[in-house]
């Protein structure tokens, strides 16, 4: 019975060790994108961009909640999830457009690549457009 205890905390404390260690490497799985959109273009043009789409950014994201509060319900109304669903994809557009204004590269959707596994440094495992990092400059 001891023998069984020091052997699941000896694991316990590897595992949390573990975690501890991983805990700071965003350029894992998951890291999403954000070293990778700041690759090649320089910071004051980033911030610029962010600035001028943290309103519509915000929008999309309080759309996106209530569309997973539809999707939840025990009866989702089919027509309000269109509309919400037109809703993001028209704010997409217009951040977008601003990026593209912008004179930042439009093939990354920033904020949409937390979302899949892969990031910047996952050694060509895919990153925001399922595409090893160098592939997104």
């Amino acid at each position: 019975m001891k023998r069984m205890s020091v052997v699941v905390m000896a694991l316990g404390l590897a595992v949390a060790l573990f975690s501890i260690a991983n805990a700071g490497n965003r350029n894992g799985m998951g890291g999403g994108c954000g070293d990778c959109a700041q690759q090649g273009a320089p910071s004051e043009q980033i911030r610029t961009f962010q600035a001028a789409t943290i309103d519509l950014r915000q929008e999309m994201m309080n759309k996106r909640f209530e569309l997973q509060r539809e999707n939840l319900k025990a009866s989702p109304d089919n027509a309000r999830i269109a509309s919400l669903q037109a809703d993001i994809k028209a704010l997409q557009s217009r951040i977008l457009d601003i990026r593209s204004k912008s004179g930042l590269p439009v093939g990354r959707n920033d904020g949409e690549c937390a979302q899949k596994m892969g990031g910047c440094g996952n050694k060509g495992m895919g990153g925001c457009n399922n595409g090893p990092c160098a592939a997104q400059k």
